[in-house]
Parts: C-alpha cells; structure tokens; sequence
C-alpha cells in the first residue's frame, strides 16, 4: 500500500470516528450515577445550613459576624477558586482533582459535625467552599470524556444538572427530619459516607489531563481568586446590610483586581483563564444566557418565599413544602431538554422554556394581590420549569463549545456566571424590591402608628409583621405595600426574560444540535 492510500485510510477512519462517535456503554452511565451522587450533596449541603443556625447560634453562640461567615464563608470559596480549579484539573487531572476534592470535602464535613468553637467551624466551612470548588467544575468537565454522543451528553448533562434542583428541593425536608431527631452537626456528618462511596466509584471515571499544559500561573491564581472573593463579598453584604463604604470598597477592589487579572492572562503564554474562548458565540453568548437567567429570577424567587409567610400568612414548615413544588418542576424542566432540543434547534428549545417561564411570570404579576398559595405556586412552578431548558442546554453549549483540554476552564466559568448571577440579582433585584416596598409603606402608614415601630417595619416584611401585632390597619398596609414590590420584581423578570429570548434567537439561532459536536475541530487557539 502506498503513503498516500494509507493515508488516505487514516483519515477515512478518523473521519468515521467524528461521524460515528462510540456510545457510552453501562461504565459510564454508573459513572453519571457517581458524579449525580456529588452534585447533589453539594447541592443539599448549601440548604440545610440555613435550618441549622439556630441550633448552631444556640450551642456555638457565635457573634453576629461569626455566624454570617459560618453561613457565607462557603458559598465565597466556592466561586473564588472555581476558575482556578477548572485550570487545575484540566492540568493534573480531572478524576484525581475530583477524588481530592471529595476527600477534603468528606474529612471537613467530619471535623465540622463535632466543631466545638465558632471559629473552629467557620475554618472547616472554608475548606468545604475550596472543595466544593474542586468537585463542581470536575464533574461537569468529565462527562465530555464519558458521552461522546451528541444525544447521550445531552441527557448526561440534563441529569446531572437534574440532581442539583433536587438537592436544593429536598435539602430542607431532609435537614428538617435530622434536626428533629439528632443535633445539627448531623447535616455535616451525612455528607461523609455520601463521600466514602464516591471514592469508592472513582475507578469507574476515566481520567483526563492535557499533557501539553504548562505550570499555573500563581499571579493569575491570587489575582482570580481575589477578584471574585472581594467582588462577591461586597455585592453579598450590601444585598444584607445596605451599602457602606467598606462593602462598596469591596467591589471597587474586585472590580480593580479583575481588570489586573485580565490584562494578566492577555500578556501570559498559558493563561489561568484562555481569553480566546470568548470569540466562540456559543460560549460567551450561553455564559450571558445563564448569567441573565439567574439575575432575573433569584431576587424575586427570594423575595416570592417572603410573601408566602409574610403576606398568605403560612408557616415556614408550610412555605418550605410547597416550594418542593417548583424545585421538582425545574427538574423535570431540566430532563425534558434533550428530547427538546431533538425536535428543534437549542435556541428555540431555549425560547419555548422561556416562554413557559414568561407566562408564569404574568400570571404571578395578575393575581398576587388576590390569589391564595395554590396560584401563586403555580406561577412560580412555571417559572422554574421553563427556566430549565434555558440552564441545562446553555451550560451543555459552554461545556461542548471549547476544544477538550479546556471543557475544566469551561465548566468553572459557568459556576463562576452562576454565582455571579445569583449574588447580583438578590444585591440589585432583591434591594429594588425592598425599595419599593419601603417607598409604598411609608405613604401608606397609619399616623397613630408609634414612630419606632414605624421605623422598624422598615427594615424587613418580617419585622414590619412582627411589629404591626395590634395594629391591623398597620399590618394591611404592610402586606399591600409588600405585595406591590413582588409584583414590582416580578415585572422586571418578565422584562429580562422577553429580552432574553429576543437575545437568544439573535446570537444562537444559527446553531443546530449536529453542528455543536464540529465546534471543537473548527475552533483553533
């Protein structure tokens, strides 16, 4: 046979493994089931600490600043060391850096369930948000190395997504029934068998390193983790306490140091974060997706569960169990997305959710001044399942869009947008929402209202209810002026969601589900 026919071959077989790619066998569908496992305990783990505090405050007694970093210390790691993570694992390896990770995550989990001192446990809180940031970019950047079917990674990708909306639906109920019966180092101490046996599956994950990956750039390391740290932090604590000039001085830090971080990777042979993967459409543009999503839902979706105690008038036991609701709704919204996107083109499957997202909306906006629970949970259900198409096939377009060896640098900048998009929209759209209901109440107050009391159903609708005990014109006007700001909010997620989609069919519609599995090939760094 001559050079040329052989080569000839060579790139007939090759072209037949891109046309043809293998189908994953019962190895990596068990392999899914393992990093399910780990998302969602991560996923779980971020809802029940919420339950925990009071028991923690009553056992630990924390001051008021120890008790907000037990709760935030986490959530702040996770995102600061997300981007250098996914740059870690795409160099040593994703499935060592994932079984490190839940190593960590197992032991600190351990020492947290018996800390016996505040700062004790604030210190093992840090170590779980560094692990959470080691597991979440790793399992999603792994599933390209297990489907290599368009069809399969589809649904791998929906699942494991999936396993996250149930862990946030069924944290609650879950923490709820280990705080009756054990104490609430419980919520830790379940997390470590969780760990156990994912190490024990790790042999069913293949393993993953870009062999051509140069030494990280430490520099690039601090700046990133910097950025994002103080950045979050600021925009975090001035959504609790209102602004102030340290929490402002924080984000203009971050802001500073991330325009340093960027300038960094623009001059660094190997960058920590490859620049170059934001000319691919596919990515930025389902990065923004992702980002817009959240920052139009999040604030009111934290404000709709305030309105349910504080307006419908039902305990925290009942409001919790009636969100299950929309949290399985999201999921099922999230698993339907690969039959979507078999019989229409991403942007359009992206487009039908939002537009199911979209009526819920409107039908919150309509009726929250008379509907009962029932509505209102119908509305909110309907959000969270057309929101769920959106999420999983833009997170789907970030991960498949950028050759393999930089899937772990993908999948961190769409935790790192997640987040993102979660602290900004309870900052701005959460702080917009009190504004009004702050503007509303003040010109609705009875007069013979005492001013103390006044002042104080200011601060929050929980409060204001508290305090208008014996006043019921004052407790009316509460609860009106409160409804108003929801449907404030809620007006200003239908406006994001309609822009959205108007964004979605301009950027992406050119792209078909065939298409994305010749993006790696045709992208060139």
């Amino acid at each position: 046979m001559t050079m040329e026919n052989q080569t000839t071959t060579t790139e007939d077989r090759n072209q037949s493994v891109e046309d043809h790619p293998p189908r994953a066998t019962w190895r990596e569908w068990l392999g899914l089931g393992a990093l399910t496992l780990a998302v969602f305990m991560l996923a779980t783990d971020m809802t029940v600490l919420f339950l925990a505090t009071p028991s923690i405050a009553a056992d630990l007694a924390p001051s008021s600043t120890q008790m907000l970093w037990i709760i935030h210390i986490g959530e702040l790691l996770a995102v600061g060391f997300a981007l250098t993570m996914g740059r870690l694992g795409d160099s040593i390896g994703r499935r060592r850096l994932l079984m490190i990770g839940v190593t960590v995550y197992g032991v600190a989990s351990l020492i947290a369930a018996f800390s016996t001192e505040a700062w004790m446990l604030i210190a093992t809180r840090a170590l779980l948000g560094v692990a959470t940031a080691t597991v979440m970019p790793s399992t999603m950047s792994l599933l390209r190395n297990m489907f290599f079917d368009r069809k399969q990674f589809s649904v791998a990708i929906a699942i494991n997504l999936s396993a996250f909306s149930a862990g946030m639906a069924l944290g609650p109920p879950m923490g709820g029934l280990l705080l009756d019966y054990l104490w609430w180092g419980a919520v830790f101490l379940v997390n470590v068998p969780v760990a156990i046996g994912l190490l024990a599956a790790s042999p069913l994950l293949p393993e993953y390193r870009n062999k051509d990956s140069k030494p990280m750039d430490f520099v690039s390391v601090l700046l990133s983790s910097l950025a994002l740290v103080t950045l979050i932090f600021g925009l975090q604590e001035m959504a609790n306490d209102g602004f102030n000039m340290l929490y402002g001085g924080s984000v203009v830090i971050g802001i500073a140091v991330g325009v340093l971080f960027i300038k960094r990777q623009m001059n660094t042979e190997d960058p920590l974060l490859d620049l170059h993967m934001f000319r691919i459409p596919d990515f930025s543009f389902s990065l923004i997706a992702v980002t817009v999503v959240l920052l139009v839902t999040t604030g009111a979706d934290m404000l709709f569960a305030q309105h349910l105690q504080a307006v419908v008038g039902l305990t925290p036991t009942e409001a919790g169990l009636l969100l299950i609701i929309p949290a399985l709704l999201s999921m099922a919204g999230t698993l339907i997305s690969p039959i979507l996107t078999r019989w229409m083109r991403p942007a359009y499957a992206m487009v039908s959710g939002l537009l199911t997202a979209a009526g819920g909306v409107l039908l919150i906006m309509l009726t929250v001044h008379d509907a009962g629970a029932i509505i209102l949970i119908i509305g909110v259900s309907l959000l969270g399942f057309g929101g769920g198409p959106t999420m999983t096939i833009a997170s789907e377009q970030i991960i498949s869009s950028v050759p393999q060896e930089r899937a772990g640098t993908a999948s961190a900048m769409s935790d790192v947008s997640t987040g993102l998009g979660s602290v900004l929209s309870i900052a701005f759209i959460g702080s917009l929402g009190m504004l009004v209901y702050r503007g509303v109440l003040a010109s609705s107050l009875p007069s013979e209202v005492p001013s103390e009391i006044a002042n104080a159903s200011m601060e929050s609708v929980g409060a204001a209810v508290a305090a208008a005990e014996g006043y019921p014109e004052m407790l009316q006007a509460v609860q009106s002026s409160f409804t108003v700001a929801l449907q404030a909010v809620f007006g200003i997620a239908g406006i994001g969601l309609f822009v959205l989609m108007i964004f979605i069919v301009w950027k992406l519609r050119h792209v078909r589900q065939e298409d994305k599995a010749s993006n790696e090939q045709e992208t060139s760094f």
